[in-house]
């Protein structure tokens, strides 16, 4: 709720109306966060809950979501619940929408499991990660994710930095900035599978470069994935299941 509403105070002007309203049906509480403030296109509508989306564009400026409502879709979605956003456009206003599942009689219900072929996060084993970007901003924000869903996180916001971590600890899977000054992810990555000990790790690239150059020559530095920027929700569940399952202990 706190993220819905900064959320929404941050982007109405300050003559504008922000409005919280509770309600319920026969099995749902309905909460609705609803301001009118700068609005949300309907191309974006259904990218707002992934990291570090856009708003906007110049000259109207831009604004970058960063990882709020990607968290609250995920504490939503914990406790059995969904969320959705809603807007006019641009100019019009918005509101998130959040279900959550009531119980009956004071008795808490088991919570409807998602379809077969998709794993809950609650599925997965808590894994060790590390988080190597010289953002602070998106670095914290993916080590938060992480920590929500119930990962140990560490960050290191250089490839130097990250070295001394790794001194003393061995993740399962590290998610590795390529574009680092002084030294890349691609170096960091070279150094890590020259190290026996750390032979299991699962690297992982992060980086706004897809052409098919910055692959090969990811994967040539010992990358087991290449993802590119802003890294969303579902692939972060996804790299998790991925290491949870295959990484070494």
């Amino acid at each position: 709720m706190t993220n819905l509403l900064n959320n929404a105070c941050r982007y109405t002007p300050a003559d504008g109306r922000v409005a919280v309203e509770l309600s319920r049906t026969t099995d749902e509480a309905v909460i609705s966060v609803r301001d009118d403030g700068i609005g949300i296109s309907p191309e974006l509508l259904s990218r707002v809950f992934d990291m570090f989306v856009q708003l906007g564009s110049p000259p109207d400026g831009q604004y970058s979501l960063g990882i709020g409502l990607t968290l609250v879709r995920s504490l939503v979605e914990l406790h059995g619940g969904r969320v959705e956003a809603r807007s006019e456009g641009r100019g019009r206003g918005s509101e998130f929408v959040v279900y959550l599942p009531l119980s009956r009689d004071g008795t808490p219900e088991r919570l409807p499991r998602r379809e077969e072929a998709e794993t809950s996060r609650s599925d997965v084993r808590s894994i060790r990660t590390l988080v190597v970007d010289d953002n602070r901003d998106a670095a914290d924000s993916i080590v938060a994710l992480l920590e929500a869903n119930g990962h140990e996180a560490r960050v290191a916001y250089s490839g130097a930095a990250a070295l001394e971590v790794l001194a003393t600890y061995v993740p399962d899977l590290a998610l590795i900035d390529l574009g680092m000054p002084t030294m890349d992810g691609y170096e960091l990555a070279r150094r890590v599978r020259r190290t026996p000990r750390l032979a299991y790790m699962r690297l992982v690239a992060l980086t706004g470069w897809g052409q098919p150059e910055a692959r090969e020559r990811s994967r040539a530095a010992g990358f087991d994935k290449h993802v590119v920027k802003p890294l969303k929700a579902s692939d972060l569940d996804e790299l998790i299941v991925v290491s949870a399952h295959g990484s070494h202990d």
